[in-house]
């Protein structure tokens, strides 16, 4: 029997495509890591269903929202403390959006029960480059090494941060087995994943190779390239 096509493919509803998050794409899977990092979603009083972005990254929200072709508003958001940067957060309200990524496992209060999601290998680079940019770091300097004649070395360091020590683990066995990196430092808290300079030049090839910058933040791009590739 032959299979029906899926019309309902970059449906627009409600100034929003309802659809994104159906099929896997390098668009989706970049959008669905960030969600990983700094997305949520949530019910209100009264049963309407929303998912949300909140970042002190303008820039990315803005790619966020032409990736999904939102027409919603990216608001200010409340910070507390003087020492806190100015937060920004795109909240969407469409029940078909939410209840796809509850199929894939993401719930309210995600961060104790995050799972790495299944999906096809060739997207799981633009997955972890989206959550990178979320929740991730680059790391480069200088330290003295005691007891060795106050040497300068350099250091290089990549770093994943989550509050679920078992989807650092994750995302450690996953790229061990499909990259050759080692499986990384977890820290003692269970709240991030460090890999070294040799490890982290094969994850800077592996996550912004061939990539357009529609699908990266270019800060960290930048930061990133510099720490591997001096003089760029």
């Amino acid at each position: 029997m032959a299979i029906k096509k899926d019309k309902r493919i970059q449906r627009a509803k409600g100034g929003i495509n309802v659809d994104f998050f159906k099929r896997w794409s390098p668009n989706m899977a970049y959008v669905l890591g960030y969600f990983a990092a700094d997305g949520g979603v949530f019910t209100n009083s009264g049963g309407s269903r929303y998912i949300h972005f909140v970042s002190t990254d303008y820039e990315l929200l803005e790619k966020v929202k032409r990736l999904l072709f939102s027409k919603h508003k990216i608001a200010s958001k409340k910070t507390y403390g003087q020492n806190r940067k100015a937060a920004f957060l795109l909240q969407i309200g469409c029940k078909e959006i939410y209840e796809d990524l509850i199929g894939m496992g993401f719930t309210p209060n995600k961060s104790s029960r995050l799972k790495l999601p299944e999906m096809p290998k060739r997207y799981l680079r633009h997955f972890i480059r989206g959550y990178f940019d979320g929740d991730g770091s680059i790391m480069h300097g200088y330290y003295r090494r005691k007891n060795r004649n106050n040497k300068l070395n350099p250091y290089t360091l990549t770093c994943f941060a989550c509050a679920n020590r078992d989807f650092l683990r994750d995302i450690s066995k996953t790229l061990s087995g499909r990259l050759g990196v080692s499986v990384g430092y977890v820290d003692k808290r269970g709240t991030h994943l460090y890999y070294a300079k040799r490890d982290s030049a094969k994850l800077f090839h592996y996550m912004y190779k061939g990539v357009s910058s529609r699908l990266y933040l270019e800060r960290k791009f930048n930061k990133f390239q510099k720490a591997i590739i001096p003089g760029a």
